[in-house]
């Protein structure tokens, strides 16, 4: 069997293991503790099992490819100009936290802080990294960006068990996986997850600390929304649709 076919089933069973864990932990933040999914709060409970599913997606991106070519290569700065609209609503939203928001530090914020950076992290690894660098050659561009995006939405679907209502996890799963296309373009065209991890933790993180610090964002979330698709399509359009 050619090597890269042999990639392609381990990539989808350590995403798969990665839902696993991660159902755990909403469970254990659901029933267990009693704490609703996206409230500050969770990250308490969620901490510990983001250090053991960083750990998780390290071990498991070791075993896989024996090394560290699944998006760990040099940043392509030519590439980096995608995701420049990208960063600008992350700045705009933070400049929007530290305007309006009820600033303080607290452990719950140095939580939210932790949380959200492994969260990043290993979800990146995990989604764009493993399933995305393991499925290329065997599945070609557009499928790999598929199949991630699914497994990243999928993931999602865990939120359920701390009490997300399922109409708001059904939606989450939509933009999990247009999220999920979009950052799986950007990864590919930078041919780093160093620029989308920071993306992905610096997004998350924001919101949360905005929840936290009642902040408000107006219309920046759905903006930043807009932007990545916008941009996503167009660089797939321009770019990697001609890769095959």
């Amino acid at each position: 069997m050619p090597e890269h076919r042999t990639r392609l089933k381990p990539a989808v069973l350590a995403a798969l293991g990665y839902i696993a864990i991660m159902g755990v932990a909403m469970f254990t933040s659901g029933p267990v503790f009693g704490i609703e999914y996206g409230t500050p709060e969770m990250t308490l409970v969620l901490l510990p099992f983001e250090v053991v599913m960083s750990l998780y997606a390290l071990v498991m991106a070791r075993r896989i490819f024996g090394d560290w070519q699944c998006g760990f290569g040099p940043v392509d700065w030519r590439g980096m100009w995608w995701l420049v609209p990208s960063f600008r609503v992350i700045a705009a939203l933070f400049l929007g936290l530290f305007v309006t928001g009820a600033i303080s530090l607290s452990a719950l914020v140095l939580a939210v802080i932790a949380t959200t950076i492994l969260v990043g992290f290993s979800e990146e690894l995990v989604f764009r990294g493993i399933v995305l660098k393991g499925a290329l050659p065997a599945l070609g561009t557009g499928w790999a960006i598929l199949l991630s995006a699914a497994l990243f939405a999928s993931l999602h679907s865990v939120n359920v068990l701390a009490f997300l209502p399922l109409p708001n996890m059904l939606a989450q799963l939509v933009l999990t996986f247009t999220f999920g296309l979009v950052i799986a373009c950007f990864a590919l065209r930078v041919n780093s997850l160093v620029p989308v991890i920071t993306y992905h933790a610096l997004w998350d993180m924001v919101q949360f600390l905005g929840g936290l610090w009642s902040a408000d964002f107006g219309l920046l979330i759905p903006l930043g929304i807009l932007v990545n698709v916008i941009a996503g399509v167009a660089l797939w359009w321009r770019v990697l649709r001609k890769r095959g």
